[in-house]
């Protein structure tokens, strides 16, 4: 009797062994090469169909969470001396459309200014090009009629640009305002509910992947408000650096170009080119030649200073992504959203290194993104050079042997 149930237990227990190993197997069950290749890349698709269909609800959400994670602090101290949550999130708001408010007032006379002078500015340009077009004529006997048509269509496209732009910008003043108001409004409700969406992202996973996931709310939370905040010190630093020396050198619209060029130097490396232009354009129509190189070299001065001492002391290393992906992150979002694709590409890296770093399966991508992995890649190497040496001396044992006696 005992042996035959100690035999049922025995059956028993193998049917449940098999019954896991089955189980294991089927979730450890991996798709071909070739259909999971096509899942990512149908994946990939699908997330850029879809970030380029509803840009109008993520771009707004993008900037309200960047608002959100910089006014974070401020939220933080009001609710320490018994401010309600909702009144702390709608107080940091206000405090940051009062900040914005004085910034257009600041630049609203020198806007108003240059908007007014646009039709006066545009006849000094073409004035402009057709004293540079006889001088070329002049000096290197290149023929008028041969420059003329490259020159007036670059420059009238040029300034035809910048027209509809303007008047774009004015004639959706609207929506523009709309844009504003729900970026705002998404700033205060993800400040009011921050807790509930931490809890739903400890909710959405498994019990097991709870402390990774709140590693990396952790660490975006630090990272980004470290780099957005550093980078807002680091363009005031910049826009005042800017505007004094315009000032000292008595550049027209010294305050506009000042700022404006501190705000496109936030877009990585096609961003001071892009001031540069705009800059020496509008003092070349303003003013004479050797202000708008004046401008130029001001500006170059200014970068330099501000990329080998500004930017690695203020906004610091937190966000270590290679200049490569920096490159193509910007242009891919200038690609999908516009201009503002091209201020929301860092940040976005940023975030998907942080998710690559913390999932294990997903470190090489973390290092492909990244720029401090030196130590990992110099480790790499010693081991592929050390293996190398020893498939070599296992090759030849008795060239070693040699080696030693001599």
């Amino acid at each position: 009797m005992k042996s035959s149930i100690r035999q049922f237990y025995i059956q028993k227990q193998l049917i449940f062994n098999k019954f896991d190993l089955k189980e294991k197997s089927m979730t450890e069950f991996k798709l071909p090469f070739n259909a999971r290749l096509t899942f990512t890349l149908l994946s990939l698709i699908l997330m850029v169909y879809i970030a380029h269909v509803g840009r109008e609800i993520i771009i707004p959400l993008l900037f309200a969470f960047l608002i959100s994670i910089m006014l974070l602090p401020v939220s933080l101290f009001l609710e320490k001396y018994k401010f309600p949550r909702g009144l702390a999130a709608a107080l940091s708001v206000l405090l940051f459309i009062v900040v914005i408010v004085l910034i257009m007032l600041l630049m609203g006379t020198q806007m108003q200014s240059f908007i007014a002078d646009f039709p006066q500015l545009e006849k000094k340009l073409m004035f402009t090009v057709n004293s540079l077009q006889a001088w070329i004529d002049e000096k290197f006997h290149i023929s008028s009629n041969a420059q003329l048509s490259y020159l007036q269509k670059a420059a009238l496209g040029t300034l035809g640009t910048a027209t509809s732009f303007i008047s774009q910008t004015f004639l959706s003043l609207s929506s523009l305002i709309i844009f504003i108001v729900f970026v705002l409004l998404y700033s205060f409700f993800i400040l009011f509910y921050r807790k509930l969406l931490v809890t739903f992202l400890v909710r959405l996973f498994h019990e097991k992947h709870r402390e990774t996931l709140l590693g990396v709310v952790a660490r975006t939370r630090f990272i980004i408000k470290s780099y957005v905040g550093g980078l807002m010190i680091e363009m005031v630093v910049v826009a005042i650096l800017n505007t004094t020396v315009f000032l000292i050198l008595g550049i027209k619209y010294a305050i506009l170009l000042g700022v404006m060029a501190a705000i496109f130097n936030i877009i990585p490396y096609i961003g001071i080119f892009t001031a540069l232009i705009i800059s020496m354009l509008v003092t070349l129509t303003t003013g004479t030649p050797i202000s708008a190189l004046q401008v130029g070299i001001a500006l170059f001065l200014v970068h330099l200073l501000d990329s080998n001492v500004l930017l690695p002391r203020i906004v610091g290393s937190k966000v270590k992504i290679n200049a490569l992906v920096t490159i193509i992150g910007v242009v891919l979002g200038n690609m999908l959203w516009g201009i503002p694709g091209m201020f929301l590409a860092i940040p976005i890296i940023a975030i998907i290194k942080i998710v690559c770093e913390s999932v294990d399966y997903m470190n090489p991508w973390a290092i492909l993104l990244g720029d401090e992995q030196k130590e990992v890649v110099k480790k790499t190497s010693e081991i592929i050079d050390d293996k190398i040496q020893e498939k070599e001396n296992d090759q030849d044992p008795g060239q070693e042997t040699v080696t030693k006696n001599d």
